[in-house]
C-alpha cells in the first residue's frame, strides 16, 4: 500500500490502551503529514513531530517568515570527535514559523526549520539546506534542538526496516499462504534476535547490522579437503584464534570438533 495509506486507524489501534492526557509521541516521514494524521493525533491526545510536506503546508514558501535562527549546539563529545578526525562541524541554525491549515484556519501549527550550509562549487556557495518538522510539542518546554533531535530519532527506526527487507530478505515472502509467511517472519524474527545479541556482545558502543555481523562472524574463509575417506575443513589459523576469543568471551562451551589449521 502507498505510504500514509490507512495510517489514523494505525494510530488509533497503536493508542487504544492509554488515556487522553497520558504521555504518547508519534514521528513520522512526510508522507504522514495530512489533515487525518494530525486530526487524528490531536483528538488522541498524542504528541507529534512530523517531516513537513511542501504539497500540503508550502513550508518552504514561509522561510521568510523566520528572522530569528539560533545556531546548532554541539556536544563537547561531538567536538572532540571531529576534532580528533580533523573534520569541520556543519554550520547548524534552527528556526521556526506557525503553519496554518487551510482546513482549520482556527489552528496554528509550529514548523521547526533546521537549515545546514553546504557548498556545491562556487555556483551554490554557502547555500543552505533546508528541513522543517510540523509538530504540536510545546516550545516554551522544548528548545527548537530538542525538537529536532527528538525527531530524527526515527531514522534509526528506518534502519532496521530497512535491514528487515534486504538483511533478511522480508521484502518477498515465499509462501501463498498467509499463516505460513507468518511463521517465515517468526523464524526471522529469532534470527535478527540472535544477530542483535552477537552484535551487542561485539560492539556494544556500536553494534553492527546483518551484513557486517555476517562478514565477520559467518563468512568465514574456508575449505573442505577430502583424503583418506575424510572431510575436513581447512581454516586460516588467524579465523580460529579470532572465534577461540569470541568463544572465550561469551564462555562458551569448548566444541569437540577436530580442527586442521594452515598458516
Amino acid at each position: 500500500t502507498k505510504s500514509g495509506v490507512g495510517a489514523s486507524d494505525q494510530i488509533r489501534r497503536a493508542f487504544k490502551s492509554y488515556g487522553y492526557k497520558e504521555e504518547k509521541y508519534l514521528s513520522a516521514d512526510s508522507a504522514y503529514c495530512n489533515q487525518n494524521t494530525i486530526k487524528t493525533c490531536m483528538g488522541l491526545g498524542v504528541k507529534f513531530s512530523i517531516t513537513a510536506n511542501q504539497a500540503t503546508t508550502s513550508w518552504q514558501n514561509h522561510l521568510d517568515e523566520i528572522t530569528n535562527w539560533v545556531p546548532w549546539e554541539y556536544s563537547k563529545e561531538e567536538v572532540k570527535q571531529a576534532d580528533e578526525r580533523g573534520k569541520q562541524l556543519l554550520e547548524v541554525e534552527l528556526g521556526r514559523f506557525y503553519w496554518t491549515p487551510s482546513w482549520n484556519e482556527a489552528l496554528r501549527l509550529p514548523v521547526v526549520v533546521k537549515r545546514t550550509k553546504v557548498d556545491q562549487g562556487d555556483l551554490f556557495l554557502g547555500s543552505w539546506k533546508h528541513y522543517g518538522v510540523v509538530t504540536n510539542l510545546a516550545l516554551k518546554d522544548w528548545p527548537l534542538q530538542k525538537v529536532m533531535e527528538h525527531h530524527n530519532k526515527r531514522g534509526n527506526v528506518e534502519n532496521f526496516i530497512r535491514e528487515e527487507k534486504y538483511g533478511y530478505d522480508l521484502k518477498h515472502f515465499p509462501c501463498q499462504k498467509l499463516k505460513a509467511n507468518h511463521a517465515f517472519g517468526q523464524m526471522a524474527m529469532v534470527a535478527h534476535n540472535i544477530l542483535r545479541w552477537v552484535a551487542i556482545h561485539d560492539r556494544p558502543d556500536r553494534p553492527k547490522f546483518a551484513k557486517g555481523i555476517r562478514n565477520k562472524f559467518i563468512h568465514i574463509p574456508g575449505k573442505i579437503v577430502s583424503h583418506a575417506r575424510t572431510l575436513t575443513l581447512r581454516v586460516p589459523e588467524y579465523f580460529i584464534e579470532e572465534v577461540n576469543r569470541l568463544r572465550i568471551g561469551l564462555q562458551l562451551k569448548p566444541y569437540s570438533a577436530l580442527a586442521t589449521t594452515i598458516p
